[in-house]
């Protein structure tokens, strides 16, 4: 045999696997106290590396060594600015510009009055509007801060910009940008009285509201009183406060409700707390736990808004159905073909409406198939538009003939009719053959099937078949370069017993039907 020789398809394949494997982390590096850059001053620059192997590179340090602000990558390959929890990689705030630049390629940070991201082409991608500065600097809290020397009150901070994350002590307002999921699904909003979750869909046009909580002290019928704002507490509480001034008071502020945490009780302070918005729409509250002896640390939850899994949105994907157990919900599909799960859900999730603009001038609706299921609910019903004293079937029609309806769950019970005005999400089970749903599927064209698995699953998929195919193709030709060195081989054996002149000329008649060897 001869000495084997590296296939080059077969070196390509592996190379895949390993980087399709490969995990992505956060290397903020180890800096002396003396190397913190803890202000940026008029003219300062920096560039992003393009392709960094590092997810993070830190430009500014707060002066306790905690919090660091600087290019972060989101994803595989996009570019972001954020201030980020240095011993937990976690990013608590993003710029979240409209357009992200892009990892593999250069970037530039300029500080001159304002914070400016420009990408590779020199376009803007994120800035401070409106905005003079002399100085730029992290604080302990994690507030990024714009300054004027002679000015007390900073000129823009991000503290006043969140995006799906709260700290201590920064206020909440109903005047503050909402707190967007990172998948920007979804988004904590403040009312008058009350603080909402919402789903938010076509672009944030429609935002149904699933949870809600009202200040039990606010007075909602008072027109002049201002607006409730919130604020995390070290103390392990996040409260809803309104000014005291209002209720003629000399000022300050008058607090109207308290979330508790679990740790309050437990009267845990000296802990840095978070509070996040996730990708699953659940508002979640956490403390840092510093490791000891070389451990890392850890977020430990001590709050979440909605505690039953079946009572989030999406639980269970686009066209899915959660089914309440004693010891773990599951999930199923609303037309019962298949199981679900949020990773593969049961339809795609949808990003229009079925409304299209008709040659009138007025819309119709775009074809769409229907699903019906009996025993199925809404857990957020409450926060549905709905009408009463209604038949299944007047509630179903009162869906069908409506473009920006996508679904109607009717309860014979009691006669209420609740209408979807957006797309189908997860659903409920409930034991009750008199709850019925009726479902919207938008129509695909003729030829064409519906995906059931996510983009990340079909991504996957679609890697590992790439993978599968490069591995199949490099031992075909790895076959096929033995099969043939063994053809060459037996032909030259071949050669030597051909025939010739003399006394072997006869030796191919020789063959007969009895001879073994033919």
């Amino acid at each position: 045999m001869g000495r084997y020789k590296s296939d080059p398809a077969i070196a390509v394949a592996i190379a895949v696997l390993c980087v399709a494997s490969s995990a992505l982390t956060v290397a903020v590096g180890a800096k002396g106290e003396a190397e913190l850059t803890t202000q940026l001053l008029n003219g300062f620059t920096a560039t992003h590396t393009a392709g960094a192997t590092a997810a993070f590179e830190p430009v500014l340090y707060a002066p306790n060594g905690v919090f660091a602000f600087g290019f972060l990558r989101v994803g595989s390959g996009s570019l972001d600015l954020a201030v980020v929890h240095l011993p937990s990689s976690f990013p608590l705030w993003r710029a979240t510009p409209a357009r992200l630049g892009d990892w593999s390629r250069p970037a530039t940070l300029t500080f001159d009055s304002n914070l400016v991201l420009a990408g590779h082409d020199g376009g803007v991608l994120w800035q401070t509007l409106d905005t003079i500065g002399d100085v730029a600097v992290l604080l302990n809290s994690s507030n990024l801060v714009l300054r004027r020397y002679a000015k007390p009150v900073p000129a823009w901070q991000s503290f006043d910009n969140p995006s799906d994350t709260l700290v201590v002590d920064q206020n909440f307002t109903a005047s503050s940008p909402p707190l967007i999921s990172g998948n920007r699904r979804f988004a904590l909003r403040l009312g008058k009285t009350f603080m909402a979750l919402h789903m938010e869909f076509y672009g944030g046009r429609t935002v149904p509201v699933y949870w809600r909580h009202t200040a039990l002290e606010a007075q909602p019928q008072n027109a002049t009183e201002p607006s409730v704002y919130g604020r995390l507490d070290a103390r392990g509480f996040f409260g809803l406060y309104v000014a005291a001034a209002a209720a003629g008071g000399v000022g300050g502020e008058e607090k109207v409700d308290v979330l508790s945490f679990d740790t309050f009780v437990q009267n845990l302070t000296g802990v840095f707390r978070r509070m996040t918005v996730e990708d699953d729409g659940n508002l979640h509250a956490y403390y840092w736990a510093a490791g000891g002896g070389g451990d890392k640390g850890e977020w430990v939850s001590d709050y979440r808004a909605i505690a039953d899994r079946c009572d989030l949105p999406t639980s269970c994907g686009a066209y899915g159905l959660c089914v309440p157990g004693a010891a773990a919900a599951q999930c199923r599909c609303l037309d019962n073909s298949t199981s679900a799960s949020a990773s593969a859900p049961c339809g795609a999730e949808e990003t229009a409406d079925l409304c299209a603009a008709a040659g009138d001038g007025n819309q119709q609706q775009v074809e769409f198939d229907v699903v019906r299921q009996a025993r199925v609910s809404v857990a957020y019903k409450e926060e549905l538009p709905s009408e009463t004293n209604t038949t299944a079937e007047e509630c179903e029609a009162a869906c069908a003939g409506n473009c920006s309806c996508w679904g109607a769950v009717h309860n014979g019970g009691s006669g209420y009719c609740y209408l979807m005005d957006f797309p189908v999400e997860t659903m409920v089970y409930e034991a009750d053959d008199r709850k019925v749903g009726y479902f919207k599927v938008r129509r695909l064209p003729a030829g064409t099937k519906r995906a059931r698995m996510s983009p990340g699953v079909t991504a996957a998929t679609a890697v590992l078949s790439l993978v599968l195919v490069g591995l199949a193709a490099a031992g075909a030709c790895s076959g096929y370069r033995m099969w043939e060195r063994r053809r060459r081989k037996r032909a030259g054996m071949e050669q030597e017993l051909v025939p010739g002149p003399g006394p072997y000329k006869g030796l191919k008649s020789m063959g007969s039907s009895s001879n073994s060897f033919k």
